[in-house]
C-alpha cells in the first residue's frame, strides 16, 4: 500500500528525472513537513503538493510534476477522501509559486478535465488536456 511518504518521494524523485530538481531528498522533506502543517489533498481527489517556501537553490528552474495513481490512497484531505491526482509544485520565488497554485485551481476545479486526465493512455495526452485547459482560462 502507497504511504503518504511514499507518494512525496515519488514526485520528488519524478521531478529530480528532469534535471532541473537537483535534491530530491531536501524537497521530499520540506513537501512532507508542509503536509504535516495543513494537507494539500482537496475533495476531488487531486493533492497540491509543495513546499511551505520556494526553494530556488535545489532548481534549475521551476517545473511541476503530475503523477496519477491506479487507486486512490489516504492522504490527509479534511473528509477522509482518497486522493489519485499529485501535482508536485516546484517553485522558484513566491510570486510564481502563488500564480502556479492559482491557476492549477482554476485548471483541476473543472471536473471533466478530471475525468480526462484520469482516463488518459499518456503522458502526452495528459500534456495536451492541461495546455488547452490552461488556453482556455487565460483567454
Amino acid at each position: 500500500a502507497r504511504t503518504r511518504r511514499s507518494v512525496i518521494d515519488s514526485m520528488a524523485e519524478l521531478a529530480a528525472q528532469s534535471g532541473l530538481l537537483w535534491d530530491a531528498g531536501a524537497m521530499a522533506e520540506a513537501v512532507l513537513a508542509r503536509e504535516d502543517m495543513q494537507p494539500t489533498a482537496l475533495d476531488s481527489g487531486v493533492a497540491l503538493l509543495h513546499p511551505r517556501r520556494p526553494m530556488p537553490n535545489i532548481l534549475a528552474e521551476p517545473l511541476l510534476a503530475l503523477g496519477i495513481t491506479s487507486q486512490g490512497i489516504p492522504f490527509g484531505g479534511a473528509r477522509g477522501m482518497l486522493t489519485d491526482v499529485f501535482f508536485l509544485i516546484c517553485s522558484t520565488d513566491d510570486r510564481n509559486h502563488l500564480r502556479t497554485l492559482a491557476k492549477l485551481a482554476r485548471i483541476i476545479a473543472d471536473d471533466k478535465l478530471l475525468a480526462e486526465l484520469r482516463a488518459a493512455g499518456d503522458a502526452v495526452e495528459i500534456l495536451d488536456l492541461l495546455q488547452k485547459r490552461e488556453a482556455e482560462i487565460d483567454d
